[in-house]
């Protein structure tokens, strides 16, 4: 599809439009969502480089800026009588899709378990996901102290919080924890190449989680690398090249660049 055709010409009720980039870990989150509830989607890739691969706002059609002025993914999208819906923020976009569609259940049933569901999903957002991009964005050895240091402390929180019975981070259940949290566990190889940084050895629960998680078929789908001289993991390398160099330009690196 030519980026510059509008797809919300064709929105309906019955299916989803759906915006991903293939290098973003927050539309990676609703993607592996939208699998593992069933739901009929439409998948829109957008292309945030240039040609010499740098991030360009010029790159973002209209339609998409449209639908999200913020020039982000993931967005949903879907007309219902005659008015059109949009969606975006990848934790919002995943509550919503467990009340487009409620069953399957991507949420506890009990609602003090849901509640500490959102508890982690929130946290991890608000405390992991700005450290991991600081350590890949800050060029000083003391800013990247900072950033592994906070690693450290959130992912040992993580394993504490884990339960116990596995093999998923609720439980026996595949959640929203999961799906919130994978995409970055995904891409520590990125910091591990760039920063020499990796999962503290004494997180074996969160090392045994990520290795029985990535197996989902959810997961596998949306491991996809659109260069095919690159493997999936040296993809998200050359993704993060720009990052750990300081030149990127994305708005994730504009938003946790301090």
């Amino acid at each position: 599809m030519d980026l510059q055709d509008d797809p919300t010409k064709n929105l309906t009720s019955d299916r989803l439009l759906f915006v991903n980039s293939s290098e973003c870990p927050f539309a990676q989150r609703t993607w592996i969502a939208l699998i593992e509830k069933k739901i009929p989607y439409t998948k829109v890739d957008i292309n945030l480089r240039n040609e010499t691969g740098q991030y360009a706002p010029e790159t973002k059609p209209a339609w998409f800026l449209q639908l999200n002025p913020n020039g982000k993914v993931p967005v949903l999208a879907y007309e219902e009588e005659h008015t059109i819906h949009q969606i975006y923020e990848s934790n919002i976009c995943n509550e919503f899709l467990e009340d487009f569609q409620p069953e399957p259940s991507l949420l506890p049933p009990h609602p003090a378990v849901r509640a500490r569901a959102r508890i982690i999903i929130a946290r991890f957002s608000e405390a992991f996901v700005p450290a991991f991009y600081r350590l890949l964005l800050r060029q000083d050895n003391e800013g990247q102290q900072q950033a592994a240091q906070t690693l450290d402390t959130e992912l040992r929180w993580l394993e504490g919080h884990f339960d116990s019975l596995g093999p998923y981070f609720m439980g026996a259940e595949f959640s929203l924890v999961d799906i919130s949290l994978l995409p970055f566990f995904l891409r520590l190889g990125a910091l591990q190449h760039y920063r020499g940084y990796s999962l503290p050895s004494d997180c074996p629960k969160l090392a045994g989680w990520v290795q029985e998680a990535s197996k989902r078929a959810s997961v596998q789908e949306t491991r996809v690398s659109p260069k095919p001289e690159l493997s999936y993991e040296n993809y998200l390398i050359w993704v993060y090249q720009r990052y750990a160099d300081g030149s990127a330009k994305s708005t994730s690196a504009a938003d946790f660049k301090v």
